[in-house]
């Protein structure tokens, strides 16, 4: 093909709007987490399995409060085990007030935690939100987290 028919047909992409995200920021802080057991059972391999409900308060660059529900697994015999969860923020993020749904799962070494958090988006000024982090501390007391998030470009 001659390159000078090229060119011309790829002149109409370069007039086309490209997506971008916000760059990403990290956000950092404290939490503490108030967990209710809401189920307790002992698997065939000796294993405890616990749901929750939990309230964890944030301070920082998030401030404000999460509901959500976990499952915690444990050999009781090492204090090893994993963690997942759910959750509904509300509150604001470096000021900025909305909601935002998240997950997150990682490890338990009791009563010390690693977990692994993914925001899934939000509402109000957190619409678009994205991002994933980071969360260390102690099983049902709290700790700290680092988020790096971005805002996708609203639709």
């Amino acid at each position: 093909m001659n390159p000078k028919t090229l060119f011309v047909l790829l002149i109409p992409l370069l007039l086309l709007p490209t997506a971008r995200a916000s760059t990403p920021t990290t956000a950092t802080g404290s939490f503490t987490t108030t967990a209710l057991d809401t189920g307790l059972r002992v698997t065939d391999e000796g294993n405890l399995v616990i749901t929750q409900v939990l309230t964890v308060t944030f301070a920082g660059d998030f401030i404000g409060a999460l509901s959500g529900e976990d499952v915690v697994v444990i050999d009781p015999s090492t204090g090893h085990g994993t963690l997942q969860g759910t959750g509904s923020f509300s509150g604001t993020l470096t000021g900025v007030s909305g909601t935002m749904n998240l997950s997150f799962s990682g490890t338990v070494n009791f009563p010390s935690i690693t977990l692994y958090v993914t925001i899934l988006g939000g509402t109000g000024g957190l619409a678009n939100l994205h991002g994933q982090g980071t969360v260390q501390g102690i099983l049902n007391v709290g700790g700290t987290y680092s988020i790096q998030y971005h805002f996708d470009p609203g639709t």
